[in-house]
């Protein structure tokens, strides 16, 4: 089916071709690419997919037309396929990146519940993720352990090395302004060989914490932290590890360490078109959908008094 992502803070959209089965992880590393190519080389983005319940036409004269309406913004978690998300047909699916609004949180407690059923469906449908509830009732607290290829330094050369095992942990911050306004903080329990892991403390720097948003949770949380330690993210602006640093610069072309998925229903997306065999998505030209404002119209005895008004003047 066809859907399009829609870069809002640029205001361009990309159609794309997609299976129903696909999930949004993989529609969100097949597009996020496409997009970084055309910001300019070097540039890292942490990005999520939206739902909006608006879709897309083409009228007969050829343009692009929004349909109107209140639209229902809502994050597609990673592990969800589009056919489970509700995804239909001409869909317009948002691509945010550190500017979408935070949302309202009217009870937290509920929201830390909801939250925590989110993270139990995620370790379901994962054979790398596992996450653990260690505090609070609801959970405050968590123990994530990634089974994804890593870096760590060899306790014994020093050298860099792969590993399988990693465990981090995850707390959620008290107070004001307090989750989910303000950033979970992760630190390493395992050692990890990364630009933004600190070996002094463990500490991670997960990117955003300074731009994080309400409208993000724990579980788009850990799976940024799975790409982090795969190395499909990473950043070179004030690396906690320069070491790492180098070695990521050296190693560009083996990245990322681990392309399976991480979760058991993804599938590789389809590609219809014949241009596109083989490839797991199909782009077409992005576009801008014209903004058309409607003057009102006059009715016929309207103008005919206006042609009287002038005509006496």
């Amino acid at each position: 089916m066809r859907v399009y992502i829609w870069d809002f803070t640029h205001d361009r959209y990309y159609p794309a071709l997609v299976s129903e089965n696909a999930t949004a992880g993989r529609l969100l590393s097949q597009i996020t690419p496409q997009i970084v190519k055309e910001r300019g080389p070097g540039r890292q983005m942490v990005a999520y997919l939206q739902k909006t319940g608006e879709q897309l036409y083409r009228n007969p004269q050829g343009r692009y037309v929004r349909r109107s309406g209140v639209s229902q913004y809502w994050t597609l978690h990673p592990w969800q396929t589009l056919a489970s998300a509700g995804v239909v047909e001409n869909e317009i699916l948002v691509l945010c990146y550190f500017i979408q609004p935070g949302v309202v949180v009217a009870d937290l407690q509920e929201r830390i519940h909801q939250e925590h059923e989110w993270l139990k469906e995620l370790t379901a449908k994962s054979d790398l993720i596992k996450v653990e509830p260690t505090e609070g009732d609801p959970p405050t607290k968590y123990r994530v352990t990634l089974k994804c290829k890593g870096m760590m330094l060899h306790p014994t050369t020093g050298k860099p090395t792969l590993t399988a095992n990693h465990v981090m942990e995850i707390y959620l911050p008290a107070g004001i302004p307090g989750y989910p306004n303000e950033a979970p903080y992760v630190l390493c329990l395992t050692s990890h060989f990364h630009p933004n892991i600190s070996p002094e403390n463990n500490m991670v720097c997960i990117g955003i914490e300074r731009d994080w948003e309400s409208s993000l949770d724990i579980a788009w949380l850990v799976t940024h932290l799975a790409d982090m330690i795969t190395y499909r993210v990473y950043g070179f602006e004030k690396p906690y590890n320069q070491k790492a640093v180098k070695w990521a610069k050296a190693n560009k072309t083996k990245l990322p360490l681990d392309r399976r998925p991480l979760f058991k229903e993804e599938t590789a997306i389809a590609a219809p078109s014949k241009e596109a065999e083989g490839a797991e998505l199909s782009f077409e030209q992005p576009f801008a959908v014209a903004r058309v404002t409607t003057k009102p119209t006059r009715s016929v005895k309207a103008k005919r008094a206006i042609k009287k008004t002038t005509a006496k003047g």
